[in-house]
């Protein structure tokens, strides 16, 4: 039998996909006047789960005609490489080449000699949250070389010098770099645990592309450094990429804790939505941008978390 709580995680994502697609102009854009250039980059992978296919190419084509640089970057988005590589996802699922190629050449003209990429292009580090997003977006265009590349500097960072903290960013040569506001703290809560989540989700990934034992490896010591975290760890508005991580990670080895990581994440989102169905943290300013962005990106993980949950129950649980 099938999890109820599955047909609650995609109903959940789907009104929050309805909540964004409601912001869409008639021309197929997503900014208007007097708003920030700065809420499509994650909304056609959003739409496309949600089966708003149609909604999603009418966005690209915008995106194409409108935001999309010869050089492959993204128009007001100041070379965010976490940013381009949701849109490289998003457009690369839907087929849409003429965006994801000059995007590609983009993403590997910023890749640092260590392998890593910077969160900002130009910055002198390189982080976990952008290096594994982008990592990601080279697997789904087939660029396994350089995935592999992103993918050993990320494995560095299992060197950590303290036990009760992981550091998250490199310099452009590798070298780790130990400040606190580059770290997650496992005695607090509310942490950037993606800066961990993503790791684990790219040697998943990592492994579905290639079936080499090293990374599975690598994605139990991450899941393991996930496990250090503190308890909110998956109940958090930050969790999301480390709970689809965890359904990865289920998926490939059944391991029931992961599996109730990634529960425990939908649930918490199932709790916290609003009427409307967007998510707002009371922390966040009031600025319509945030519950947009938290709304695309919930419904992507709702979805994801949703369907990867119920094959890997198929696997492991033969339900």
């Amino acid at each position: 039998m099938v999890d109820p709580r599955i047909e609650q995680f995609k109903q959940a994502g789907l009104r929050g996909a309805q909540y964004t697609l409601d912001f869409q102009q008639p021309d197929g854009s997503y900014i208007w006047e007097g708003y920030v250039n700065d809420a499509f980059h994650k909304q056609s992978y959003s739409w496309a789960l949600a089966g708003e296919i149609e909604a999603a190419q009418r966005l690209l084509t915008w995106v194409q005609r409108e935001r999309l640089l010869p050089d492959g970057q993204l128009r007001d988005y100041n070379g965010d490489i976490y940013k381009h590589a949701w849109l490289f996802q998003g457009a690369q699922r839907l087929g849409r080449f003429d965006i994801t190629y000059p995007m590609h050449r983009f993403l590997k003209s910023v890749q640092a000699p260590c392998g890593g990429l910077p969160h900002m292009a130009g910055e002198p580090r390189c982080r976990a949250l952008a290096a594994c997003q982008a990592g990601i977006a080279l697997l789904y265009i087939g660029d396994l070389d350089t995935a592999r590349q992103v993918g050993d500097w990320t494995a560095s960072l299992l060197e950590q010098p303290e036990s009760g903290r992981f550091f998250f960013c490199t310099t452009l040569g590798g070298e780790l770099i130990r400040e606190p506001n580059f770290a997650i703290d496992f005695s607090q809560p509310g942490q950037v645990y993606w800066e961990i989540g993503l790791p684990l989700m790219l040697m998943c990934r990592l492994y579905m592309a290639t079936a080499e034992g090293q990374y599975l490896d690598l994605a139990r010591r991450f899941w393991e450094c996930q496990l250090s975290c503190h308890a909110d760890r998956f109940s958090f508005t930050g969790s999301g990429k480390s709970a689809l991580g965890a359904a990865l990670f289920y998926l490939l080895t059944g391991n029931l804790e992961a599996r109730a990581g990634a529960y425990e994440f939908g649930e918490f989102l199932l709790d916290t939505q609003l009427p409307e169905g967007s998510w707002r943290n009371p922390d966040w300013p009031p600025d319509v941008l945030f519950p947009i962005d938290a709304s695309a990106e919930f419904n992507v993980w709702l979805q994801e978390i949703a369907a990867t949950l119920s094959a890997a129950d198929v696997v492991w649980r033969g339900v």
